[in-house]
């Protein structure tokens, strides 16, 4: 339903990685938050004073910063959609993730400003009283938030926004605060224990635990996370397609924004190909590539070692790693000056786990391996690189 309803106001296009469909889609949600939220707010501050409760004034104030968060959503999505210039030379699309985390901050800073009223709440106890309409009112408000969460979810998901996401989470959290939230009102019916400000703390406990996991959801792409293991296996599928493609390995991404990244890879090409032949193969998966995911990417390559008097040898080095479940792959494979004797072999090790060791370490282990295993008669200068998004991990 809230998917047709996102298409609907961005029909013709269907495309939800167009820019446009972004743009449209975050307005609409956006701006649907502002305008429900704006009345749940004012409709709990009335209701709280009415009825003398803590809790639904800390509900109220706590919708009056949802309205700030989805100001703040609007504005992430403005912002990023200024194009790219001389000092961001790759757009501004992490705004909307800037965006994201300043709404968890927000959130937090509610939650602990509540705790402390809600204490002085306990200390000094007010009485809560019943009101049928504002019993009422409450439960349609619960009603409007399910309804701005899955919009938030739906939408979030549609576009691979992390700011909707995290207004999702806490919309949910509203959710449950508003159900919180009616405790008191409805055991004012049958004890004169006051416990509203006891449900304050609750609530205000809630808010913060939906900030925390806000700023997990946000974080990430600012800090630099671990690439889309959907969209990387796609496209390790799509290039081992390709004949002339042997082995693909070492991806890396960089997130500027949900519709600006940049990924590059290496594969390994076989050795006898000219510059020019290599490149036409590369050239034109690099543009269909970017055609069919809607990414930048640079793909780069590594000469394929085919049937000579260094193919044992990698056998060999293969061999010796076989049951070692946590290498992945062997690859970059060379043997310099070339006739095999006391030669530089040179070679990338793919493992699954560090085992809490640097690079060195882990390299001079491997080194004693094969030293101990294949040969001691050649100079092994061996990388070792993190499988971080498990492709090819059994």
């Amino acid at each position: 339903m809230i998917e047709k309803l996102i298409y609907f106001i961005n029909r013709p296009n269907t495309n939800t990685r167009d820019p446009l469909f972004r743009k449209k889609t975050g307005y609409f949600v956006s701006i649907t938050g502002i305008i429900f939220n704006i009345l749940l707010s004012v409709s709990k501050v009335i209701i709280g004073l009415f009825v003398h409760s803590i809790a639904i004034m800390a509900d109220a104030v706590n919708n009056i910063f949802d309205t700030i968060s989805s100001v703040v959503t609007l504005l992430g999505f403005k912002l990023s959609e200024k194009p790219a210039d001389r000092e961001h030379p790759y757009g501004h699309g992490r705004i909307e993730y800037i965006s994201g985390l300043l709404i968890s901050i927000i959130v937090i800073i509610i939650g602990l400003q509540f705790i402390k009223s809600s204490v002085l709440r306990i200390l000094n106890p007010d009485v809560v009283k019943f009101d049928k309409l504002s019993f009422i009112i409450m439960i349609l408000s619960i009603l409007v938030k399910v309804f701005i969460t899955i919009l938030n979810k739906k939408a979030g998901e549609m576009i691979d926004s992390k700011a909707m996401k995290a207004t999702s989470i806490d919309s949910l959290g509203d959710v449950f605060t508003t159900m919180v939230v009616i405790v008191p009102m409805i055991s004012s019916l049958f004890t004169d224990v006051q416990i509203d400000g006891y449900f304050g703390v609750l609530v205000s406990l809630m808010i913060i635990k939906n900030g925390i996991e806000m700023i997990k959801e946000t974080i990430g792409p600012i800090l630099g996370e671990e690439p889309d293991k959907d969209l990387i296996e796609k496209i390790y599928k799509d290039l081992e397609a390709e004949p002339l493609i042997k082995n693909v390995h070492d991806f890396h991404a960089h997130n500027y924004g949900p519709d600006n990244v940049y990924i590059s890879l290496d594969v390994e090409m076989p050795a006898h190909l000219t510059i020019e032949e290599a490149h036409n193969v590369i050239d034109s998966w690099e543009r269909t590539l970017e055609e069919k995911y809607n990414i930048n990417i640079i793909i780069h390559v590594d000469p394929y070692m085919e049937e000579d008097e260094c193919t044992e040898l990698y056998k060999k080095l293969v061999e010796s790693v076989r049951d070692d479940k946590n290498v992945v792959a062997l690859h970059d494979f060379r043997v310099l000056n070339g006739n095999c004797g006391k030669d530089i072999v040179l070679l990338d090790i793919v493992l699954n786990d560090m085992h809490g060791k640097d690079k060195e370490a882990l390299a001079e282990e491997m080194k004693e391996r094969f030293e101990r295993d294949v040969s001691s008669e050649y100079d092994y200068r061996l990388r070792i690189i993190p499988n971080f998004t498990n492709i090819g991990d059994e």
